[in-house]
């Protein structure tokens, strides 16, 4: 197969680096007399490669503007728009290799994705229907062994109506089972019963985690089919609760596993059907890996009884951003043989619930297919890239080196933040207003038409909006003219 690969001149380098990597395909190279191949029209490519004969097909930049299909008309062969990067065209050139078919409208990143996305939603779904499972509870199997994972969500909000419809929206499409806790002493059953049945009437499903066996029975009665913890103090008050799926974590420090060991056979002598254990991982620094070599433990001494581990014990107690932290413990869970996962989803570990979704279907491809959880289809990388784009320079004539330029503070006053998930400008033009949205670029759109502001202010608004966006998209605190991420010193 010969292939015609169109570029520009700045990008040439890297798409001959990247060619270099291509196997068992003949490719050349045409370099158009134009600076950035993103700017390109298909007219203009159409225009040039008038005459080109003898290729299978031309890969035009994946950011070229127009319909490729011009290209087509023009030449004859059939013309497909590529990667965005050019470090990414040895995966076009494969993947036309292997019959698949890209487009001549949208690049092949986007073809690509879809394609890796929908093997991985089967690659799921098999293992849904083929996992090895414990049990299963109403409907929810319960994994021996992952993959698949199974997660569970500590709820961890005041207990307001519109704020737990909120949460639960929020995180039900990536959670299996929502926890509700109660405070250390609390007896307060019909608090309890109310909460549960608030969650289950909204077709959750739920457990209950307390230290009063009184409550955990009121809440089993009112709907809550897991039940967080039995321990060697409360086992004689469990009797009640027997239908339900059971956590065993013990009270004492030390030899956790062999505690576990021991209050599943009690529990099993009493009928209990429906177990998993939680021998409890330690804080970072205060017992991690050794509490890990209790789980290791377990698995091998009772091979026929589930696990769960409470990842929260580590990305709740470490200032790292958890989801890097998650994607690293659901590696170690799967190696542990691990399938069920407590976390908890606030605060600097918010949106926990769906990094450890990520995660677990990350690590659960990369188990099957037996590789490291790396370039699947599916990944963690908010903050770094893959690979580090390889940086062009800009062409000039003329060469001018910028440092400090004192603001000019004759400018007016506007004030940029976050709210309810939007973003916000106030200004004064007589009166307070205030421009709400989502897009930065309209807001700021709007702010110039209402009132005028010199070319420089325009500039430091437009630089604060993009930082409130990114600021928004992350989840972060946003607090105009202060830096929004600690950066690497040199």
């Amino acid at each position: 197969m010969k292939v015609l690969l169109v570029t520009g001149r700045l990008a040439e380098a890297a798409v001959r680096d990247a060619v270099e990597r291509v196997k068992g395909v003949e490719v050349d190279v045409r370099v158009l007399d134009y600076p950035v191949a993103a700017l390109m029209t298909a007219k203009y490519v159409a225009e040039k490669l008038k005459g080109v004969r003898g290729y299978d097909y031309i890969v035009v930049p994946g950011m070229m503007f127009g319909d490729a299909s011009i290209v087509e008309r023009v030449t004859g062969v059939k013309t497909v728009k590529g990667s965005e990067d050019a470090y990414d065209i040895p995966l076009v050139l494969e993947a036309i290799r292997s019959g698949v078919e890209l487009s001549p409208m949208e690049s092949a990143d986007r073809v690509i994705e879809r394609m890796r996305l929908n093997d991985i939603r089967r690659e799921m779904d098999e293992m849904e229907k083929n996992g090895n499972f414990a049990f299963d509870q109403e409907g929810l199997n319960i994994p021996l062994r992952p993959p698949p994972f199974r997660l569970f969500l500590e709820l961890d909000v005041n207990w307001n109506e519109e704020r737990v419809n909120e949460e639960v929206e929020r995180v039900r499409s990536y959670v299996d089972v929502i926890v509700v806790g109660t405070p250390a002493g609390s007896e307060d059953q019909e608090n309890v019963m109310r909460r549960i049945r608030k969650l289950r009437d909204m077709g959750v499903k739920v457990g209950i985690d307390s230290s009063s066996p009184k409550e955990i029975v009121a809440g089993v009665k009112a709907g809550a089919e897991f039940v967080f913890n039995m321990n060697e103090e409360n086992i004689d008050s469990m009797e009640e609760v027997k239908d339900a799926t059971v956590v065993i974590a013990p009270m004492q420090t030390t030899e956790r596993a062999e505690r576990c060991i021991e209050i599943a056979k009690a529990a099993k002598a009493r009928g209990f059907r429906k177990l998993i254990v939680d021998p409890v991982l330690s804080p970072p620094l205060l017992g991690t890996f050794d509490s890990l070599q209790q789980y290791w433990r377990i698995r091998r001494e009772l091979p026929d009884v589930p696990a769960l581990m409470g990842v929260l014990n580590v990305t709740e107690l470490i200032d790292a951003d958890s989801h890097g932290v998650n994607a690293l413990m659901a590696s170690i869970a799967m190696e542990l043989g691990v399938g069920n996962l407590l976390t908890m989803d606030k605060g600097r570990t918010k949106w926990s619930s769906w990094e450890l979704r990520t995660a677990t279907t990350m690590v659960s491809i990369a188990w099957k297919r037996k590789k490291p959880p790396k370039d699947l289809g599916v990944d963690l990388l908010i903050l770094k890239d893959r690979r580090r784009g390889k940086e062009e320079p800009l062409p000039a004539d003329r060469v001018v080196e910028i440092g400090e330029v004192e603001p000019n503070m004759d400018r007016g006053f506007v004030k940029i933040g976050i709210e309810g998930g939007k973003l916000a400008i106030s200004y004064n033009r007589g009166e307070r207003v205030k421009l709400l949205g989502k897009d930065p670029l309209s807001l700021g759109r709007a702010l110039v038409r209402e009132t005028p502001l010199d070319p420089e202010h325009s500039l430091y608004v437009g630089y604060e909006l993009a930082k409130a966006e990114i600021a928004a998209q992350l989840d972060k605190t946003y607090v105009q003219d202060a830096p929004l991420f600690k950066v690497r010193r040199s």
